[in-house]
């Protein structure tokens, strides 16, 4: 065998090595992708670096250490007719970045309303797992109590209520800390995956949800 002969071999073996690493390193990205997708994240979003996180396990001394001060926002709830959104303000003792004050405004949510007029839009055994803010579209990752709880929303009204209740909320400009970071879009997990067929059975909660203020009514204080 000559010496152009071996090299030829040589260097064919290499380009094949080369190209079934690419083939490899290629199919881990798609099913890294995918994975991503899967969960209700933007693979694109890795990218870039501004990504606020608040966590399940972070205290609620954790966001006063960085209270500003108070400032008056607005919390949605159900009607009592059970047809539309109705306001309720809030006195929210706010923080510098703006997830914390989204966390807090759930939390009174959660709480549910102060006036007896209003409907509660989430059970009492819903727990806020935790909360990311990345690229203006806010991740809301909710227990899976809500959805076995007998008092989850079950008519395509009331799904629509809860979802826009909270999404209307954390949508206002009140909730912008002096990070400058603010939420126009907010996508929904539970367990930390996307929503499953079964709950929400008529909404597609697929994709972020954008603020929708038909369903508020503003007549009521």
């Amino acid at each position: 065998m000559t010496p152009s002969s071996k090299y030829h071999i040589v260097r064919q073996l290499l380009l094949t090595l080369w190209a079934m690493a690419t083939l490899v390193l290629c199919f881990v990205l798609v099913l890294l992708i995918n994975e991503m997708l899967k969960k209700g994240e933007n693979p694109l979003s890795a990218l870039s670096p501004e990504t606020e996180e608040w966590p399940e396990n972070a205290s609620a001394e954790d966001w006063k250490l960085g209270a500003l001060g108070t400032r008056e926002i607005t919390l949605f709830f159900a009607g009592e007719d059970g047809h539309w959104l109705a306001p309720e303000n809030m006195a929210l003792e706010y923080g510098g970045r703006t997830v914390e004050n989204c966390r807090n405004a759930l939390q009174g949510i959660l709480a549910g309303p102060k006036n007896e007029m209003l409907l509660p839009l989430l059970s009492a055994q819903t727990r806020i797992r935790a909360l990311y803010l990345r690229d203006n579209e806010l991740t809301i990752d909710l227990s899976s109590e809500m959805i076995a709880s007998p008092n989850h929303p079950k008519s395509a009204e009331m799904e629509a209520l809860m979802v826009y209740g909270i999404v209307n909320t954390m949508t206002q400009q009140s909730l912008q800390g002096e990070d400058g970071f603010s939420v126009q879009t907010v996508r929904f997990l539970f367990d930390g995956s996307p929503p499953q067929e079964t709950f929400p059975a008529h909404l597609d909660l697929s994709d972020p949800l954008a603020q929708d203020k038909r369903w508020t009514r503003t007549g009521l204080k």
